[in-house]
């Protein structure tokens, strides 16, 4: 088997890209581990019992760290760069190669110097010698497709080094709570070929501040965080949603997961007591609670939990919330309370007491290399586009024939278009007309 031909063959080519897509397509539709809440993963595999098995062994929970995207990505780097290979030489001889003589053609009467200077001004550059000259205006246009090649190169390059090398972690974090580098992850993902991400320092969240628009939605989150290095002044940074913080080379970024932790006191009928933090997700408005379900290793029960930011729903921005547990048995209720600040309450066989509340979030913390690469790969596909569409290169070939030149015009792509071009130039060179 021609293993060149192979990857340069069209089937070859439409299988990777579409392989490709199937990917993506199926890392939207799949929960990813790193972005997906654990309710999330339930449910989905609630909802499609038959797919997890597949899930699991093709690792569609996080496929962008797979071993079989990772070979996608390597045999459509190799197809692409065989094909750029081809495309600049290509381009090459379309640029330098010479004219074959011009058979039939136009009479333009002057010297060759004379000849050159006419087609100079009007954009027309000399490229090939000899019997035959060739004149290309735009020669450049001839390194389109070899740029647009090369652009998929460096962003199949970069994807490639990112998906073996990237290292994400995020930290589900309460105010005033310091995260050590040897803490371990909320969640944490890597690539094939990368260690345990670790923070070069200490990292406190300070503060959680969400602001409101009129209607109540949430406008903003935004985290305030202070850098702790050891035997130096403490570095602090604002991080908020769609404005991410870079600091040693890990780029910090603030999700839209946020809301109030609930520290409550459970004490058993011994009077053995414990206090556990419940953090819910920020309501989407006064009259709506925010939800989510608990489980402990003590009780094979689960804690279903909700809240209103405001007991009396009249303040977004209450101190007063409205915090209701259940005790679930499966589908069956067996206990039910409702606490607001240090308030207290029976939920089944425990006593229960809310004992604070306080802001909580995700913080995300990203290490990548190569996204300059995709960016470089980004541009260099435009750049192909724009040479290709903007500045498809004119050609004007002119062959000795007494008592002066036999000349013809052509153009790569988009005749129609130029073609009038074209019949003024040849018809300035005979003396006839204005180009």
């Amino acid at each position: 088997m021609d293993i060149r031909r192979f990857f340069l063959s069209r089937t070859t080519v439409i299988t990777l890209i579409t392989l490709l897509l199937a990917a993506v397509v199926a890392a939207s539709l799949v929960p990813q581990t790193f972005l997906a809440t654990p309710d999330q993963m339930v449910t989905w595999h609630r909802a499609y019992p038959s797919l997890v098995p597949l899930a699991g062994v093709l690792g569609l929970h996080h496929v962008f760290t797979t071993p079989w995207f990772a070979g996608i990505l390597l045999l459509a780097l190799v197809s692409l760069t065989l094909s750029t290979a081809e495309q600049c030489r290509s381009a090459w001889r379309k640029t330098f190669a010479p004219a074959p003589p011009v058979e039939e053609g136009r009479t333009v009467q002057c010297g060759r110097e004379e000849l050159t200077a006419r087609l100079r001004r009007r954009g027309y550059l000399p490229v090939a010698s000899g019997e035959t000259l060739r004149f290309v205006k735009h020669p450049w246009g001839h390194w389109g497709n070899a740029f647009l090649h090369g652009g998929m190169v460096a962003v199949i390059a970069a994807s490639l080094l990112i998906a073996l090398t990237q290292q994400r972690g995020s930290l589900a974090m309460f105010e005033g709570e310091v995260f050590y580098p040897t803490d371990p992850w909320s969640v944490e993902e890597r690539g094939l070929l990368a260690g345990k991400l670790e923070l070069p320092e200490p990292v406190r969240l300070d503060r959680v501040r969400l602001t409101f628009r009129p209607n109540h939605k949430v406008r903003q989150i935004a985290s305030d965080l202070s850098f702790l290095p050891p035997g130096a002044p403490e570095h602090r940074a604002t991080v908020e949603v769609n404005a991410m913080v870079n600091r040693r080379g890990i780029v910090v970024y603030q999700s839209t997961d946020a809301g109030d932790a609930f520290s409550v006191e459970f004490t058993d009928p011994a009077g053995r007591s414990e206090i556990f933090r419940l953090p819910i997700n920020h309501p989407e408005s006064l009259e709506e609670a925010g939800y989510n379900d608990f489980r402990f290793p003590w009780n094979p029960l689960k804690l279903q939990a909700k809240y209103y930011v405001d007991a009396e729903r009249k303040r977004i921005d209450s101190e007063r919330p409205l915090l209701v547990l259940r005790m679930m048995d499966d589908e069956r209720e067996t206990g039910r309370v409702s606490l607001t600040p240090g308030a207290t309450g029976t939920l089944g066989e425990y006593r229960v007491r809310l004992a604070g509340v306080q802001r909580w979030t995700t913080i995300i913390f990203v290490k990548l290399t190569g996204m300059s690469g995709v960016f470089l790969g980004f541009f260099l596909i435009i750049l192909g586009a724009a040479l290709t569409f903007c500045t498809p290169p004119r050609e004007l070939a002119a062959t000795p024939r007494a008592p002066g030149w036999r000349v013809a015009w052509r153009t790569t792509r988009f005749g129609d278009f130029y073609r009038d071009e074209g019949e003024a130039l040849l018809r300035e060179l005979e003396g006839k007309g204005q180009f």
